[in-house]
């Protein structure tokens, strides 16, 4: 027997707690709901968010507010020769499968659908809740957290977040960081923001050698010192 039928034995008074027959007849009672017993208790792991796969997965999604399919987050293929993207395709090998991929129309909308899989989506549930949970302060106060914590978050450690005082702010994140995951947060809307405030950009930098005359930045070289390489910023949002 389980621990469920266990813990009814303990229930018996002292008289009966080390008798054959009183305890043959919890176990006959009981037992039969050991199974429910288990059940129940599988609960609470398939539905930890850790451990949630599939249509847990989905449930908890539907709970904290995000769906797994995201419109407009996949980059679509078109017919192209640039080296810059790995959205552009060239003509096919006549040897070889064709693989047809069409001019891009100006006017079309260049994402499709994208549907996540149980990693990224449980990544992105989780930064739902952050969301969820966010004081909408710069920086932490008490035990809310900030919306500088959610870009840690987000963006691994790799970006900042600047009030620009105009009811705007911009996101600053390294060049290091994984950009495909971008156009996903976006159509999420993931990042957290005081109520009439809109972000106004999301902008790459290389940490030490981005043009610039702040802290981290790099401006213009001396002629007469050593070589300095430094890219301008990218905006990428």
């Amino acid at each position: 027997m389980g621990l469920f039928t266990d813990e009814y034995k303990k229930l018996l008074i002292v008289q009966y707690s080390d008798k054959p027959k009183a305890l043959s007849h919890i176990e006959n009672i009981i037992g039969s709901l050991e199974d429910v017993y288990d059940l129940a208790n599988m609960f609470e792991e398939a539905f930890d968010l850790d451990n949630a796969v599939g249509a847990q997965l989905d449930i908890l999604g539907k709970i904290v507010g995000i769906s797994r399919k995201v419109p407009f987050a996949v980059p679509k293929n078109y017919f192209g020769f640039s080296d810059n993207t790995s959205t552009a395709y060239p003509m096919d090998d006549k040897f070889l499968n064709v693989v047809a991929y069409p001019f891009k129309n100006k006017f079309e909308i260049p994402y499709s659908t994208g549907e996540l899989n149980d990693n990224d989506y449980r990544f992105y549930i989780r930064s739902q809740i952050i969301k969820n949970y966010v004081k909408v302060t710069m920086i932490d106060e008490g035990d809310r957290l900030s919306i500088q914590n959610a870009i840690d978050y987000l963006f691994d450690n790799k970006g900042y977040v600047v009030d620009n005082k105009d009811m705007s702010m911009t996101i600053y994140i390294d060049s290091t960081f994984n950009f495909d995951s971008i156009q996903y947060i976006k159509q999420l809307d993931l990042i957290p923001r005081p109520q009439g405030v809109q972000y106004e950009a999301v902008v790459s930098y290389t940490e030490g050698s981005t043009f610039g005359f702040e802290v981290n930045n790099t401006g213009f070289g001396d002629k007469f010192g050593p070589h300095i390489d430094s890219y301008f910023a990218t905006k990428i949002i």
